[in-house]
């Protein structure tokens, strides 16, 4: 964060209360998808809303795009204050947030919207997921759309069809699914995925519809896409402790009240981008298929003792995964089967 005074006025007027009332405060706001992307859009929108609010106090520099380096780097340019404000993959350092990644373990959540409200919870979140976030404060928890199988070869009609496919997980839970579903997880960063496909080097990916569509440009190597909902993957909007408390009181409160309440504004950012690219694909001519409900079944049942045996592995090593789960599944009932892929 820099700090610039508007030194004309201090010295015509005079006073401290003139000088801190003129005071600007800069940061600098960082992401690692397409400015296109509909979060990327989001946070634009929210950073000139504040700036708007603050009338001018608050002045943002936005940087989408991975302008300051792949996802992994992320959580660290906010907490070493390389940036300000990031927004933070939590499948890009596997093991870091042990019971965030708990959401995202298989068939959990059905739309971003529900996943984004219990990720919210201020039990859960104050409790479990907020603490494990060391060194930044975390401003807001939110959660992909249900990812799907995106085939540059071949279709996915049966758990059987796995066998053998190179896929490139979402995420580290995803990755053991893949195996357990008899495929070859392939780890690659995001922006690797399209060019990955085209070159043969991966089958296909886990990816919801509007990553496909939008942040990584799938479309045109697309051969098809099998729907069975499999996992949601967890984000955090994340600031540098200190520059949030060298912000004066009225500019906290003023960024605090702007993520208050929004969980189902982000969910819907989310959900909403899934539907539009979803037609962009359908569109474009890729077949979309669902797999069958006996197949669907043998993928689920697979995909809770992956669950089982993950929390089972934080409760060996001292970390409350069982509670969290258990809390999760609370929570999951207590919101509903809320957004347009819940019904």
């Amino acid at each position: 964060m820099r700090k610039s005074l508007m030194a004309m006025a201090v010295a015509l007027f005079g006073t401290a209360g003139a000088a801190a009332a003129q005071e600007t405060y800069e940061l600098k706001l960082a992401g690692f998808v397409s400015p296109r992307h509909g979060m990327s859009q989001w946070l634009t929108d929210w950073a000139a809303g504040l700036e708007e609010k603050s009338g001018g106090r608050l002045k943002f520099e936005v940087l989408h795009g991975a302008q300051m380096g792949p996802p992994p780097k992320y959580y660290d340019l906010a907490r070493n204050g390389q940036a300000d404000v990031t927004w933070v993959l939590h499948g890009a350092t596997p093991g870091r947030f042990r019971l965030t990644e708990i959401s995202n373990m298989p068939f959990l959540f059905c739309s971003s919207e529900q996943a984004t409200r219990v990720l919210n919870h201020p039990k859960l979140r104050q409790t479990y997921l907020d603490p494990e976030h060391r060194g930044v404060k975390v401003l807001l928890q939110f959660s992909s759309p249900p990812g799907q199988a995106f085939m540059a070869k071949g279709e996915i009609r049966t758990v059987e069809d796995f066998q053998g496919k190179a896929i490139r997980p979402a995420s580290r839970a995803i990755g053991l699914m893949i195996s357990e579903l008899g495929g070859k997880s392939v780890g690659l960063p995001p922006t690797s995925i399209a060019e990955s496909l085209q070159k043969g080097v991966i089958e296909g990916a886990f990816v919801d519809y509007s990553g496909a569509a939008y942040a990584f440009q799938l479309t045109p190597f697309l051969e098809s896409v099998t729907e069975l909902d499999l996992y949601s993957i967890s984000f955090s909007l994340v600031m540098n402790p200190d520059t949030y408390a060298g912000l004066p009181q009225d500019l906290q409160e003023m960024i605090t009240d702007s993520i208050t309440g929004i969980e189902g504004d982000v969910g819907n950012v989310w959900d909403s981008m899934n539907a539009s690219g979803k037609k962009v694909l359908t569109d474009a001519g890729v077949p979309i298929n669902e797999l069958p409900e006996a197949e669907l079944t043998k993928a689920k049942a697979i995909g809770n003792t992956l669950t089982a045996n993950y929390v089972a592995e934080l409760d060996g090593v001292g970390l409350p995964g069982n509670e969290v789960l258990a809390m999760m599944h609370e929570l999951i009932e207590q919101v509903g089967p809320v957004g347009p892929g819940c019904q």
